[in-house]
């Protein structure tokens, strides 16, 4: 597979190499000892919710194997289970599950932000995470929706130190969060407002693509990157950086809250609105909704007039 662009936000990987002094003897002892009597982070129930159970699920899962490998093995079933039955608890669970890997990759992106091995793989990863996270945010209600932020990210963090993973930082799951609850946010705003809605293919959004929007009279729909202001600015940065956007266009996508860009090759080349949540246009968000979503319905009821597709490919996976 070829993509000529990816998400910012998703630079990925490749792994660190060891010293060839650190390769010739390793104390097997202590991962015996570990595998024995690993040291488990008390986990004590508060409130017995949602949360509480996912997590305690998770755990069961590790009575054996305390390791992120233990739990690798489980993350498609536990995905496929979500799917099936559209619970949040089933989501939540398949989530923490996926926790611990990735957040080793977001660590590892980070430190190799201009190449690594196995790069659709770790790609594929994260977005299979978000993916998960917006699954379960679309199953809560909007008491556990106020929770979600707090809850996970301690349970998460739980999940981790028992395996022997790191955590997300403050800084890396408040992004996240932040990047996530804006997608969701027009994600409602449309179907609240009856046009239809895709939340797309893992190769979709490697490509950029978000969601795609259909209005269901005319057929015409639209691929959607959603962004945050500093996101979106640093998109349009990027495309100029690699020659892809000019400097006038630039300055015409601040001014409209928007750009249009292509990604990939041949029959996987996509059209993509690259769309900034600006909160002085569509206000403010509550619960992962638009306060008033009046405006994410004008914009785009606007963006379909002006960009939309009728190519016949609205809610078709990539080949």
């Amino acid at each position: 597979m070829i993509f000529t662009t990816h998400r910012s936000h998703w630079r990925r990987f490749r792994p660190l190499r060891r010293r060839k002094q650190e390769l010739k003897w390793r104390d097997r002892r202590q991962d015996t000892q570990h595998l024995v009597a690993p040291e488990p982070v008390v986990f004590t129930p508060v409130r017995e919710d949602i949360f509480d159970r996912a997590e305690q699920e998770v755990l069961a899962l590790l009575q054996r194997r305390p390791e992120v490998h233990a739990l690798d093995k489980e993350i498609n079933r536990l995905r496929a289970r979500h799917q099936k039955s559209g619970l949040a608890r089933d989501g939540l669970v398949a989530l923490l599950a996926q926790a611990p890997r990735a957040v080793l990759a977001q660590l590892q992106m980070d430190q190799f932000p201009h190449g690594y091995r196995n790069k659709q793989e770790r790609l594929f990863e994260l977005i299979d995470f978000n993916d998960t996270l917006v699954g379960v945010i679309l199953a809560l209600d909007d008491a556990h929706r106020q929770l979600f932020a707090e809850a996970v990210k301690q349970a998460a963090d739980r999940i981790c130190k028992r395996v022997g993973a790191p955590c997300f930082t403050n800084e890396q799951w408040t992004a996240i969060i932040r990047g996530l609850t804006r997608e969701v946010a027009v994600y409602s705003a449309a179907t609240e407002h009856g046009f239809d809605a895709w939340l797309t293919d893992r190769v979709h959004d490697a490509l950029g693509v978000d969601m795609q929007v259909r209005d269901p009279e005319s057929g015409r729909y639209i691929n959607i990157d959603v962004k945050t202001p500093s996101s979106f600015r640093h998109r349009m940065e990027q495309l100029v950086h690699e020659n892809r956007l000019t400097e006038r266009e630039l300055l015409h996508g601040d001014q409209q809250n928007y750009i249009i860009e292509h990604n990939g090759r041949g029959k996987r080349r996509v059209e993509v609105v690259v769309l900034c949540i600006l909160p002085d246009l569509f206000g403010e968000l509550a619960d992962w909704h638009f306060v008033n979503p009046a405006p994410m319905r004008d914009m785009l009821n606007k963006l379909i007039r002006e960009h939309g597709l009728t190519d016949r490919r609205y809610g078709t996976p990539l080949a």
